[in-house]
């Protein structure tokens, strides 16, 4: 959590967009099934576990996490550190008379905290919502913190359909969390919380509602949870030193990864490929002789093909042996990556795109000037009718008429 609230405070600092998600299985069930969801998940700026089975998976992996950060406890750790800072929170959701209550809630705990903004709109599916309505809003207002309660998928959605127009430095999709703030949802106790059974309390209070959708969350973390560990499990551990190598082809990085991705090995990784995408370069990753990749190398690639993908630039996978196809299969995340049988076909594919990419940017600057093309054709026009004004007199000739920068004409005036 500690370090949660760091993070949104260096992003405020940084302005931007960022958008956080609060992930738990049935977030990830979904991303499963639906690809925007899965791709919205895989570009954001932070995805915090939010829920038990998260950290049981983690430990699954070998790769244990810190703790459960959960959004119904981030909601006032984040009003206390604006109420600390001076920064200012909109909410966005719950109904009209928890919002107010949520707020009024949080303001009177957390003396100081600035509330820009809260808008509770109308429940109706995302493509029937009044966008600009709310858009206009959060303008308005300015928060540093946006909170979006409209429950999972539709609040990560919603924020990802407006990233290039929120100009919010932290965008979290908080769902029931206002509801809970404002007393109108009871929690668990703590003991039940601590030991991994809120679910339980919960499902006991609102078993309409919460009992179809944990049977299906269970079903889908025991289908899916498996390949990624036994995938994971069974890649071959050799005593190689490991070892990155990079090359650069014109704007492309290729960076060869020998032996195990952790450790060290991760971290230059982790640094080179930082530094080569804060350049706009595009990324051919030669892993023909990788050995191991952990969760948490996949954590690093995950993170490195939204950063390329938000400049315009292409991330490749070479030469994917087959242990390491099975981890990416197992993880769900063939679809994220674009992969090919040699380095050489990357770097050909990186280079049409470019070239296409360059024609389309070329195409674009001449739509944007219609004034050129018609001043063009007003002086090729005069050009004409100066020919049949000569050809009639017979008049002398003339040097030059510099009618328009890059257009010069030789004739004769009368």
């Amino acid at each position: 959590m500690d370090e949660t609230i760091a993070f949104i405070d260096e992003k405020i600092n940084t302005r931007g967009f960022h958008q956080i998600a609060t992930a738990n299985v049935d977030f990830l069930v979904h991303a499963i099934r639906d690809k925007e969801m899965h791709q919205i998940l895989c570009s954001c700026d932070l995805v915090i576990p939010d829920g038990m089975p998260i950290l049981w998976g983690a430990r699954l992996l070998g790769r244990a996490l810190k703790q459960r950060v959960c959004g119904v406890d981030l909601v006032p750790r984040l009003a206390e550190l604006c109420a600390l800072k001076g920064y200012s929170i909109f909410v966005l959701g719950a109904s009209e008379q928890n919002s107010l209550r949520g707020v009024e809630n949080l303001k009177e705990r957390y003396p100081g905290l600035r509330i820009a903004g809260r808008y509770s709109p109308p429940i109706a599916p995302l493509e029937r919502m009044n966008h600009e309505e709310m858009l206009r809003r959060i303008e308005r207002a300015k928060p540093d913190v946006l909170l979006v309660a409209f429950g999972n998928p539709k609040q990560e959605k919603w924020l990802a359909m407006h990233r290039h127009r929120l100009n919010v430095p932290v965008c979290v999709g908080v769902g029931m969390s206002i509801d809970m703030a404002a007393g109108a949802v009871k929690r668990a106790p703590k003991w039940m919380q601590s030991t991994g059974l809120e679910w339980v309390y919960r499902m006991i209070r609102e078993p309409r509602r919460l009992v179809q959708r944990y049977i299906g969350d269970a079903c889908g973390f025991a289908r899916y949870m498996p390949q990624q560990v036994i995938a994971t499990a069974i890649q071959p551990r050799r005593k190689t030193r490991s070892g990155i190598f990079t090359d650069q082809v014109g704007n492309t990085s290729v960076i060869s990864i020998y032996g195990d991705l952790v450790g060290c090995s991760l971290q230059e990784f982790n640094m080179v490929a930082r530094d080569a995408a804060a350049c706009g370069m595009n990324m051919v990753l030669n892993l023909s002789q990788t050995h191991y990749i952990g969760p948490d190398a996949l954590g690093s690639l995950i993170s490195m093909a939204s950063k390329i993908r938000d400049t315009g630039g292409q991330l490749w996978l070479a030469e994917v042996p087959a242990h390491l196809q099975r981890v990416i299969q197992g993880s769900r995340l063939a679809g994220l990556f674009m992969t090919t049988s040699s380095v050489s076909d990357a770097l050909q594919r990186t280079a049409r795109a470019e070239l296409k990419s360059f024609h389309n940017s070329l195409a674009a600057q001449d739509m944007e000037q219609p004034e050129e093309n018609s001043v063009q054709i007003r002086v090729e026009l005069l050009q004409d009718v100066c020919r049949k004004v000569t050809a009639a007199n017979g008049s002398a000739p003339f040097d030059a008429v510099d009618t328009h920068p890059g257009y010069v004409f030789h004739g004769s005036m009368g």
